[in-house]
């Protein structure tokens, strides 16, 4: 989401060495604590939160040659995203995490806006979007005015 106000999406982008088929990559992701819906994979909350907040923290985007592709299919990329502006700032060591260990996991490097990003660098920009978000809207990532501002903008 370019020139998104919000910071709705913080993407990271996970190239892999080879295809994988959706056995693998099933086993991997499940490992590392996600769950299946249907034909995409999500890292969910543990407790529910407000029916404002987004149900899972880091949303998990296939792609195989550049195409997006379902659960079913062999992969060769994988986009991690985190929906910063509608959950709350203590999953943002949550998906740091997922991010750095499926890179670590796949020994590829992890790519914010296609640069390689370590913990403490990710960490670093997600709190800087959240600083960000707190001059301009004043309101914290996860509130329910933030979400409601966010609606009005972008309507369904």
């Amino acid at each position: 989401m370019m020139n998104d106000p919000f910071y709705q999406i913080v993407s990271i982008d996970i190239g892999l060495d080879r295809q994988y088929s959706a056995g693998e990559i099933n086993r991997i992701l499940k490992e590392l604590g996600a769950t299946l819906h249907y034909d995409v994979y999500g890292f969910e909350r543990l407790k529910k939160g407000p029916i404002w907040q987004s149900e899972s923290y880091v949303y998990v985007v296939l792609f195989c040659n550049n195409e997006e592709v379902d659960a079913q299919n062999a992969i060769d990329k994988i986009e991690l995203q985190y929906p910063l502006a509608t959950i709350g700032t203590e999953y943002i060591s949550k998906f740091v995490d997922v991010a750095i260990k499926l890179g670590e996991r796949f020994n590829s490097r992890t790519l914010l806006n296609g640069t390689p990003v370590d913990k403490n660098k990710l960490t670093s920009y997600c709190d800087g979007l959240v600083s960000d978000l707190m001059k301009e809207w004043g309101e914290e990532p996860g509130s329910e005015t933030l979400r409601m501002l966010i609606e009005q903008d972008y309507p369904k």
